[in-house]
């Protein structure tokens, strides 16, 4: 009676496993292959039979990392002025996943026809270590079964990815990728040129989870009212087969508007300035302060009107390309030169935001320029900086502009 004997020898898994592995401590795709071997005599010598089974690990999604951005403002500039938000996902499945993005307008206020825009998705790449490289800079995973190539499980050459050896996530760029494909390995290498190397070689049942950043722009739609906030609160929705998470965020718009006050004092005869309306004290090219108005003042031939112009921003947004410009009435007065500053100059310029006053003439070579019947003066935000800030009223500044006439 002749002897057989069976024995069943498990040669090859395509992945290794560690005791008590969650079954997402397994890339997605990864080709587990049981071979097993029937040896025995069958009389004219030792014999083996094989027979092999091929299991194909699938993909088991879960909500990924999401950070979010802070509330944003800018200056409103116009209809759809864009502010832009950004946003970083990260991977927590155990393979490749299409994140399905979504943005609405859950409110706004002082605007008409806001919308806010994203990606349709975002694709990731996931996998998990199958061995100990003993490297800093290279990681091995498994094939995700398809032919040899440059990529693995959605992870390839330029990718950020997400590795934890043990003290915390470390975000490195991918160098390289050379899968083998079937079931064989893939070795990922860093590009440590860009991003330092891990602080440890990755153990086996490491996730590998790739990060990438996306965009929400909101548009800020029409304002509705000048010189009030627009505010827009937009809802983001990131979906995959494990859920949805949802952030919200607010992108605030502030908006300049201003005011021009007209004020007149008559220099010359007190009395004429008795039944004067609207009264508001100035101090002038160092004189004592007095009290100018806005109507009832009245002049005779000869004497001496001095007009102050009082640009305000009342709005919450910063003015730009702002000028004061005045149409004099030169039928019956004349443009009055030479009249500040030790008879030099004949406009006067006051800087409410550092109280800093100039005075320059209107000849076209500083800030002013006269050509009958149009005054126009320049405004700046800062007298000692007009460079960088011409043009420009801060939110709740203002600038006072004084020049004199004479009656005909």
């Amino acid at each position: 009676m002749r002897k057989l004997i069976l024995t069943l020898i498990i040669l090859t898994f395509a992945i290794s496993l560690s005791a008590g592995s969650a079954l997402a401590s397994t890339a997605a795709n990864a080709l587990i292959v049981n071979n097993a071997t029937l040896s025995f005599d069958d009389g004219t010598g030792t014999k083996t039979t094989t027979a092999s089974v091929t299991v194909t690990v699938d993909l088991v999604a879960a909500l990924p990392n999401l950070v979010t951005p802070p509330d944003d403002t800018t200056i409103y500039t116009g209809v759809d002025t864009p502010l832009t938000f950004d946003y970083t996902i990260t991977s927590a499945s155990n393979g490749p996943d299409t994140y399905t993005l979504g943005a609405n307008v859950d409110s706004s206020t002082n605007t008409t026809g806001p919308s806010n825009s994203v990606p349709a998705n975002v694709v990731l790449g996931a996998s998990v270590t199958s061995a100990v490289t003993g490297s800093t800079t290279t990681l091995q995973v498994p094939s995700d079964g398809g032919a040899a190539d440059i990529i693995v499980n959605g992870i390839e050459a330029g990718d950020t990815i997400v590795v934890d050896v043990g003290s915390g996530p470390e975000v490195v760029t991918v160098l390289t990728v050379v899968d083998a494909g079937g079931s064989g390995s893939a070795i990922i290498t860093l590009d440590t040129t860009s991003t330092p190397a891990l602080t440890a070689s990755a153990p086996v049942g490491t996730p590998i989870y790739e990060q990438k950043t996306f965009t929400l722009t909101v548009d800020s739609g029409t304002i509705t009212t000048a010189g009030t906030d627009i505010t827009v609160t937009s809802e983001v929705t990131v979906t995959n087969s494990a859920g949805t998470l949802t952030d919200t965020v607010v992108a605030t718009y502030t908006s300049g508007n201003a005011t021009l006050t007209k004020y007149v004092r008559n220099l010359t005869r007190a009395a004429a300035n008795a039944s004067g309306s609207g009264a508001q004290s100035f101090t002038i090219d160092g004189r004592p302060a007095a009290d100018y108005y806005t109507g009832d003042v009245t002049g005779q031939p000869g004497e001496t009107l001095e007009y102050i112009l009082v640009a305000e921003n009342v709005g919450t947004a910063e003015l730009t390309a702002a000028v004061v410009s005045d149409v004099l009435p030169v039928t019956f007065v004349d443009f009055s030169t030479g009249v500040y500053n030790t008879s030099t100059d004949d406009v006067f310029y006051i800087d409410a935001a550092t109280s800093a006053t100039d005075s320059f003439p209107a000849d076209g070579t500083d800030l002013a320029a006269f050509t009958s019947p149009n005054l126009a003066v320049d405004v700046v935000g800062d007298l000692g900086d007009v460079a960088t800030s011409a043009g420009k009223i801060p939110a709740g500044g203002s600038v006072t502009i004084a020049y004199q006439v004479t009656i005909k």
